[in-house]
């Protein structure tokens, strides 16, 4: 009989730990195997209620004292005390359903391609769920994954990268990198309920101070996000939509601040100012020489570097509306102005055709590779294409710019395709002689960059 995972519970508490030991007693509750879980509490205090748990119950629940530390280092701390396969957050207050961990397990178990799932959202009433990678919608609104139903694998960390100092806490920058780096998925596993409210007052300046907390982090993780963005990033397109919110964010934290004249929003370094000025140069150079899409990326990092860049924001503005923009619902609407045309198929069986075009085509060009794999299985063909991209290392920042057309598609717009492509990659023979626009193999690649360049200049 198969094994099941070693989940670690990472419970974290930089500050108050008020709800801690409900929490831990639901945490211990939980229908998962005794023997196959652990709970580390990494707190900001010496000792206390942690402590006397981890000497309650030897073995499962360890306390790990980090006094001072703010939450993204005890965050930090915990994933790094860490043993487990899988990962779950708990904050103090929360408490679990008993059967939470067994049927995120059991979801992670089954689902192979996802990171992370959670189970519960946050002030998003009858909104779908995000899942697979929705990295645009993330960004573009606030924290929605409730952080005490995350739990992620842990082989994704090193994906993710080391946690940002400057941000006000970790569980919403884990959900969105996770979903650049795997998927993610909703598992439906019960309500988490919270201690008491208490007193009215007491209520109303806690809905309070948490509001505050949520609109700092969704502003800190944006600009995290904004300030890193190139065109080959997955949110690339919404850039216009995610800097839309950070500035919204903003307003609403000025106005959260009641004419506090010191009230600060980010902090900008003097090393954010320098790198700023870099990407804004660069951002005017790209849309010089008509590279409209990453001119926008270079804008975005130079105006997320530094807000008070009056420039950087003005380029911005000028590049979202200079960027060519598709129909609505067009198989074809995320592809940059020069359109090449691949199959599926014919890709995964000579996989030296993509070889050629990603070794000719980077991320500075605005030219895109359109790979119709709508006559084959979504996923199927999501599995077979991911798994041949990331082995010829076309999956990283920098590299040729692909789109796959799967399906279930209607055939008249399956047949446009070709048409209004600027040319097809192809090794049919058949093709030169009755396609609608030129034709290229591996072997002809240099005269296709040079045709794809000669239409951006034009």
């Amino acid at each position: 009989m198969k094994q099941p995972p070693f989940v670690s519970v990472l419970v974290t508490a930089h500050e108050a730990t008020d709800g801690l030991a409900a929490t831990l007693d639901a945490a211990l509750a939980q229908n998962h195997p005794a023997e196959r879980m652990e709970i580390v509490v990494v707190t900001g205090e010496a000792a206390g209620v942690a402590a006397g748990y981890a000497e309650l119950f030897p073995g499962r629940v360890r306390a790990v004292a980090q006094p001072g530390a703010g939450a993204v280092a005890v965050m930090a701390r915990a994933l790094s005390e860490a043993r487990g396969e899988l990962l779950a957050l708990l904050e103090p207050g929360d408490r679990w359903p008993a059967a939470r961990i067994s049927a995120q397990v059991a979801a992670l178990d089954e689902w192979e391609d996802v990171g992370l799932v959670y189970s519960e959202l946050v002030g998003a009433e009858g909104d779908e769920p995000p899942s697979g990678r929705p990295v645009a919608r993330l960004l573009r609104a606030a924290p929605c994954i409730a952080p005490s139903s995350m739990m992620l694998r842990r082989s994704l960390l090193p994906a993710l990268g080391p946690l940002p100092a400057e941000l006000p806490r970790a569980p919403w920058w884990l959900a969105v990198r996770a979903a650049c780096a795997a998927e993610i998925a909703f598992v439906p596993a019960g309500a988490t309920p919270g201690d008491d409210a208490g007193e009215p007052e007491d209520a109303r300046a806690g809905a309070a101070a948490a509001r505050e907390l949520a609109l700092r982090e969704a502003l800190a993780v944006q600009r995290w996000f904004l300030a890193r963005v190139t065109s080959e990033s997955l949110y690339a397109d919404a850039v216009g939509e995610i800097w839309a919110a950070f500035l919204a964010n903003a307003r609403r934290l000025l106005a959260s601040a009641d004419g506090e004249p010191f009230f600060e929003l980010v902090t900008v370094t003097d090393a954010d100012r320098s790198e700023a000025r870099r990407a804004l140069a660069d951002a005017r150079d790209a849309l010089d020489n008509g590279d409209t899409w990453p001119a926008t990326a270079l804008a975005a990092r130079a105006a997320a570097l530094d807000p008070w860049c009056a420039p950087a924001r003005e380029l911005l503005a000028e590049t979202l509306a200079a960027r060519p923009r598709r129909a609505a619902g067009d198989p074809l609407a995320d592809a940059r102005r020069f359109v090449t045309l691949a199959f599926a198929e014919e890709l995964l069986q000579h996989r030296e055709l993509l070889a050629a075009y990603g070794e000719r085509f980077d991320g500075s060009a605005d030219a895109t590779l359109a790979i119709d794999a709508s006559t084959l299985l979504p996923a199927a063909a999501g599995r077979a294409l991911g798994a041949l991209v990331s082995d010829l290392g076309l999956d990283g920042d920098g590299t040729a710019h692909l789109i796959a057309v799967l399906g279930p598609i209607d055939a008249s717009v399956r047949a446009s395709l070709p048409e209004r492509a600027d040319a097809l990659l192809t090794l049919r023979e058949s093709a030169s002689a009755t396609a609608p626009v030129p034709v290229f193999d591996d072997g002809t690649i240099d005269a296709l960059h040079a045709l794809a360049r000669h239409a951006d200049a034009a």
